[in-house]
């Protein structure tokens, strides 16, 4: 298994900011819509894409080393980091407004009796990070309302399949076919960060009694996840 620095390897280069900017100038020559103001664009927003990536980074490293009890915060805020700057390779003036910094999605606020976080489902709201960086990166448009179950989303990934055939719970997979990957981590984290936040009882009985079917999923995600997400962004660093 890569070490936490390992993992991030690709990104080595672009720790010196000249090399970033340089990277961000051949980003934006290529398209059409940046290439006349490519060089003013790469000096705008290199030092943005390098904090954004470093302070990530260490909230990445820093989850890998953290109780379950903070993991899922640890890791949202995490990739949070990443994706804000990453977008910038497509939306090289992001934030254009306050509208897109919000999170995009919202969760239960409540866990009622009998709460089951597979069952439990985030909304994607009108304007927010989440559908923007989705249709920036990804060319996905998300209409508003729409909604994602956990075990839906859970079981798409398939380092988790194998344990949900195990727990016997259905496959929804192909629900789910046209969010990416990163997209797909990004909801699921925020939601675990969100119960970590503010329903500190249910998660800290699902963490110490271990009795509820969620247990053994959420345990396996967050074991796995920090090792399946660094790579997904290898690849915007390739494009330039």
């Amino acid at each position: 298994m890569l070490s936490s620095d390992a993992l991030f390897s690709y990104f080595i280069p672009y720790e010196s900011q000249e090399m970033l900017r340089r990277f961000l100038v051949r980003t934006y020559e290529q398209q059409p819509s940046f290439k006349e103001k490519a060089t003013k664009l790469s000096y705008q927003n290199a030092a943005t894409l390098h904090y954004e990536w470093m302070i990530g980074k260490t909230y990445w490293q820093e989850g890998m080393l953290a109780s379950f009890y903070v993991q899922p915060l640890l890791y949202f805020y995490g990739m949070t980091h990443f994706l804000k700057g990453i977008i910038l390779l497509n939306d090289p003036y992001y934030p254009a407004n306050s509208d897109v910094l919000a999170h995009g999605v919202t969760s239960r606020k409540r866990k009622k009796k009998g709460y089951s976080f597979l069952e439990d489902e985030v909304k994607v709201q009108k304007r927010g990070f989440f559908p923007h960086f989705s249709k920036e990166l990804f060319h996905v448009e998300h209409v508003t309302g729409e909604k994602w179950q956990m075990g839906h989303l859970l079981y798409s990934l398939p380092y988790m399949q194998s344990l949900m055939q195990q727990c016997q719970l259905a496959d929804f997979s192909s629900l789910v076919k046209k969010l990416h990957p990163l997209a797909i981590h990004f909801l699921l984290l925020y939601n675990l960060s969100m119960i970590c936040r503010y329903e500190a009882e249910w998660w800290g009985e699902l963490l110490t009694l271990s009795h509820s079917e969620d247990y053994p999923v959420v345990k396996h995600y967050l074991m796995t996840v920090a090792h399946q997400v660094p790579p997904l962004f290898q690849p915007f660093f390739m494009s330039g």
